[in-house]
This record gives structure tokens, C-alpha cells and sequence, in this order.
């Protein structure tokens, strides 16, 4: 029998970040969208509808034994990603499940083991590592081109209104900047420089008891690395890299980066690619792009659609391949990160805001 050289994707969710997925995948090579799956019929209908060749379900037990997929992208709220994701690999079916994997390490513990027990495919969407600038910043990294990494600073943080009523304020649906957010910055710390010799931090909590901001950091030898996070707060949003012989520095957005700058010096960084979301921040780095500036090298990595695309891409691969985790992005490696999170929140809380 002829293996498949393309893979049959099913989303169980009709959010916004499934409706990015299904957006992004027609930028995908090894990758189809066939199904969707949600509790509200009529947003399945109106999902399913909107796409050709989609075909809505009531549940995801529906989708996962219709035969009409070949693995499943989980894109629900944290707190059901537990019993969606066992589901699938119950049923052996490839799961790729939106960050994080889940909001708490216990559940996440136990999706590894069922996984492992039954040789079923899980990834954790940290679709960030999969961007093309990210991967081509670790390879320059890895190349020497700013030399030994002596720190690594990452923040993230935007400013929400408190509201008890929103997920992210409320433990119970897996709230909190540092499994919202933070997640991004100490999973591409992991990536880029991986794995720390210690870790250390303290948060500040919203009136719901959640952590509203956070700030941790990871001691590599000869290298420390500062991860801030908050929705208290408009941050800078870069992560910026200093070594013995330049700034390498992504973002704003770093998440998202369609590219990175390679900076002869911290000044020059300072200078021509400033973090933030001001006008004269903006400006500054329009006007870097444009005009030459000794010290300073822009490596554009741009793309179509939202990103998505890359971490589809991938985990189809390992998917056809027989893999049955992606080796850039494993479930210990998520699990990492999760327990750098729960070691900081065992912590008592700050009273005042923390950066």
C-alpha cells in the first residue's frame, strides 16, 4: 500500500486560532484541512461552510472515527485539552494541541505517558519555533555570528483590563501571563540556547489569585537569560541575544518575527532596532531598514499568512514519517518549560508588580 504524501487534518474548535489554522494551512505543503469539529453546531456549520471540501462534526469522537482524518489539531481552551487530547491518542489518531499543552504539569505528565504507552504522535503547538526567522536566528547562533552567548533577555507583555470574567483571568480555564505568554519566551530560550542549570523568578498575582506578570531567570554557564511576561503592561516584545561579538535581536513581535538583525554592538541595537510599540520606536526601525548603518545587518524572513503554516508543515512530516514526536519540539521539552512555571508559582507572590 502507497503511503499518503499528504496528511488529513481534523480541528476540534472554531475559535480564532482554529480559523488561523485553517487559514494557514493552504500554505502548507503536506497538509490538508478535511473536518472540524465543535460543540455549537451552528459555528461548525458556518466554520465548515466557509471552507471547500470541510466537513463538520458534532463532537470530536465523530470526527476522530469518520475516516475522513488523519490527525487532529486541538484548538480549544486549556482546560479541556486534557480529556480532548486523550481522546485521540486513545483512539492512536496524531494530535497536534495548541499551547500549552496544558496549563497544568500533572495532566500534561499524563499525556506523555498515555502517548508513549500507546506510540501515539503528540506536539505541542509552539508554533513560534517553526518560523523561519526563529530557525535560521538558532543556526547563526550555532554558527558564532555574535560569538559565546553571554545573555539572552525576552519580554512579553501586553496590556489587558482586568476582568474576572475573561480566561485569562481565571485559574479554572488555565489562566495567568505565564501559561498564556510566558510559554513562548522560556519555550524559545529552551530552543535557542537549551536546557538551563537553574531557574529562578517571582510573579505578582491579579485579584483572581492567576499571576498577572512574572520574571524568571535561567543561568546557562557563562550566559544568563531574563524572561518577562505580564498582561499589566505593554512590553517591548523582543528577545535579544548578546554575545562576545554582537546583539542578535528579533522582534517586535518576536513571536511572530519575519526576520532578524545581526548588531555589531548593544548601542547600535538601542539605536536602530528598539523594542516597543511607540511612534519613535517604529520609526527608528523603519527608517534602520531602509538606510545603511555600519555595525547593523537586517536578515529578512518574511512569509505569507500567520505562521501557522511551519509548525503544520512539520508536524506532517514527522506525522508521515512514522515519527511519534517532532524532534525539535519533543514533549519534554514542553514539560520543561512547564515545570520552570509551576517551580516559580509554588512561590509566594510579590506585592507589587514585577519586571
Amino acid at each position: 500500500m502507497t503511503k499518503p504524501e499528504t496528511i488529513r487534518w481534523g480541528i476540534s474548535g472554531t475559535g480564532r486560532i482554529a480559523r488561523q489554522f485553517a487559514a494557514d494551512i493552504d500554505h502548507a505543503a503536506n497538509a490538508r484541512l478535511t473536518a472540524v469539529a465543535g460543540r455549537s453546531a451552528d459555528k461548525v456549520e458556518a466554520f465548515a461552510g466557509s471552507l471547500a471540501g470541510v466537513a463538520g462534526f458534532p463532537s470530536l469522537e465523530d470526527m476522530i472515527t469518520s475516516g475522513s482524518v488523519d490527525a487532529v489539531y486541538v484548538a480549544t481552551s486549556n482546560h479541556v485539552h486534557l480529556d480532548q487530547t486523550l481522546a485521540c491518542i486513545r483512539a492512536r489518531m496524531p494530535v497536534l494541541v495548541e499551547k500549552p499543552l496544558t496549563a497544568s504539569l500533572k495532566e500534561a505528565l499524563e499525556i506523555r505517558a498515555a502517548a508513549r504507552s500507546s506510540g501515539t504522535f503528540v506536539m505541542e503547538a509552539m508554533w513560534a519555533r517553526y518560523l523561519p526567522a526563529l530557525t535560521a536566528a538558532r543556526s547563526a547562533i550555532k554558527a558564532g555570528a555574535i560569538g559565546k552567548v553571554r545573555r539572552l533577555e525576552a519580554d512579553i507583555a501586553w496590556n489587558v483590563p482586568y476582568d474576572p470574567a475573561n480566561r485569562l483571568f481565571d485559574k479554572n480555564q488555565g489562566g495567568g501571563a505565564l501559561h498564556d505568554i510566558g510559554v513562548y519566551p522560556l519555550s524559545l530560550t529552551r530552543f535557542l540556547l537549551g536546557s538551563p542549570g537553574s531557574v529562578e523568578g517571582r510573579w505578582h498575582a491579579a485579584p483572581s489569585g492567576v499571576d498577572m506578570g512574572a520574571r524568571i531567570v535561567l543561568n546557562y554557564p557563562g550566559a544568563e537569560c531574563v524572561v518577562t511576561c505580564g498582561f499589566d503592561r505593554d512590553g517591548n516584545n523582543q528577545l535579544v541575544i548578546k554575545g562576545d561579538d554582537g546583539v542578535l535581536v528579533l522582534g517586535p513581535l518576536f513571536i511572530n518575527a519575519n526576520g532578524f538583525a545581526i548588531c555589531k554592538s548593544g548601542s547600535v541595537a538601542s539605536l536602530a532596532v528598539p523594542g516597543g510599540s511607540s511612534m519613535q520606536a517604529r520609526v527608528r526601525r523603519r527608517l534602520f531598514r531602509q538606510m545603511p548603518l555600519p555595525g547593523l545587518a537586517h536578515h529578512p524572513h518574511r512569509f505569507q499568512g500567520s505562521g501557522l503554516q511551519f509548525e503544520i508543515e512539520a508536524a506532517s512530516k514527522a506525522i508521515l514519517s512514522g515519527l511519534r514526536e517532532e524532534p525539535d519540539n519533543t514533549l519534554d521539552d514542553t514539560i520543561a518549560v512547564l515545570e520552570t512555571i509551576d517551580a516559580v508559582l509554588a512561590r509566594a507572590p510579590q506585592t507589587r508588580p514585577v519586571r
